[in-house]
């Protein structure tokens, strides 16, 4: 797998967990661990981190009426555990 398409999946997976963790069911536990693995790669977490920015950009961008700031809260905690590293 190539670094670009390893750094959108893994991206893809928080989304996922983010998503979740918005529809109410519990997420910490695999944000944590997701975001464990993650910084044990290294110079991953950064990159990861950096996809993760500009989705939470795109989706802020396309939700003018806030209707997704719980999944963007989210995925910028999913950043500060990547940033953590």
């Amino acid at each position: 797998m190539s670094d670009n398409r390893e750094i959108l999946d893994l991206a893809n997976r928080f989304e996922s967990i983010a998503t979740d963790g918005f529809e109410g069911r519990p997420y910490r536990p695999a944000l944590a661990e997701l975001a464990g693995r993650v910084r044990e790669r290294p110079g991953m977490a950064p990159r990861v981190a950096h996809a993760l920015g500009i989705m939470i950009q795109l989706i802020g961008e396309s939700d003018p009426e806030g209707r997704f700031a719980a999944k963007i809260a989210i995925l910028r905690e999913a950043v500060g555990l990547l940033s953590d590293a």
